[in-house]
């Protein structure tokens, strides 16, 4: 072999090494880069629950306390899951319906769900246990919930459940005087709201799916995590984690809400008077889980001035 051919093929090796080197480097770099930012994900995930926490824990101090809350509260919709620990309140409006098929899979060691997840079979409720059992559990095992902008869960509840529906057509033209039927459909989110500001707030008979969050998750519960919907894509997979049951369960993915579009078109209908008094009803469920009034709709507020 000649001398120019063996330095050729020393330089070709030297080549070949830096770039293996600088190859390696570089996918070295680009995993720590991803680990680095699932991490930062995770202790922000962290820090905004640790945050949710204390603000419900300080407001809700503020709350007389009810000496007879483990016999006289509403339970039906606490799930408990005894081999993992778990108690989960379900919110209406909130993924309810996916979480239960997401926590009977938890719950079943992957098993999916087969029929209505409403259905009561599928899981007990700290309805079914005795006042010192309840409390028992309270004190001993972990509890989640998950809440949504108050606003913008009225508008999915009224559109899902009353604005193509006439179950509620004879109470809403209670609150449309004088108006013709085209007038009465025009305006029937206006109606919905001021039969909703009809009733007295600590009415517990007033329908789950616009029903304060307070009185169906009290606050009497020290809640360990405090989900919201609108960071469902990475808080539900957090909570995942958490109970351990992430190796075999996946929450689905996350679809935006399709309300969301649609609060100005529908709030606009009412008057800047009847948004403040719709914050007002609905005042506890801005102020316990950190939700500003009035949110998504402070232009719209701003520009009635």
């Amino acid at each position: 072999m000649s001398l120019f051919r063996f330095k050729y093929c020393i330089f070709l090796l030297v080549i070949s090494g830096c770039v293996a080197v600088w190859f390696s480097h570089v996918l070295i770099s680009d995993r720590y880069s991803r680990r680095k930012g699932k991490y930062m994900m995770i202790s922000l995930c962290v820090q905004r629950l640790a945050e949710r926490r204390y603000i419900l824990r300080h407001q809700c101090a503020k709350k007389p306390p009810d000496p007879n809350f483990l016999q006289n509260a509403d339970f039906t919709r606490f799930i408990v899951i005894e081999d993992l620990k778990l108690v989960f309140c379900f919110i209406p409006k909130i993924s309810c319906t996916t979480w239960k098929r997401v926590l009977y899979e938890a719950k079943n060691n992957g098993t999916k769900l087969r029929g209505n997840p409403h259905d009561k079979k599928h899981f007990s409720r700290l309805d079914d246990y005795l006042p010192a059992e309840r409390r028992a559990i309270l004190d001993t095992y972990f509890k989640a919930m998950f809440v949504r902008e108050p606003f913008a869960r009225l508008l999915s509840a009224f559109k899902n459940k009353v604005e193509t529906r006439t179950l509620f057509d004879a109470r809403l033209q209670t609150f449309a005087t004088n108006a013709t039927s085209k007038e009465m459909e025009k305006e029937k989110f206006l109606h919905f709201v001021r039969y909703i500001l009809s009733f007295n707030h600590s009415l517990l008979t007033m329908n789950q799916h616009w029903r304060s969050y307070e009185q169906i998750c009290p606050c009497e519960v020290d809640y360990d995590f405090i989900g919201h919907f609108e960071n469902l894509g990475e808080e539900a997979p957090h909570l995942l984690r958490t109970i351990g049951v992430d190796h075999y369960v996946t929450f689905p993915d996350y679809h935006p809400s399709r309300s969301k579009p649609y609060l100005l078109e529908y709030f606009s209908q009412l008057s800047k008077e009847e948004i403040f008094k719709l914050g007002k009803f609905y005042e506890l469920d801005f102020k316990l889980f950190g939700y500003d009034f009035p949110g998504p709709l402070k232009e719209f507020v701003a520009k009635n001035d």
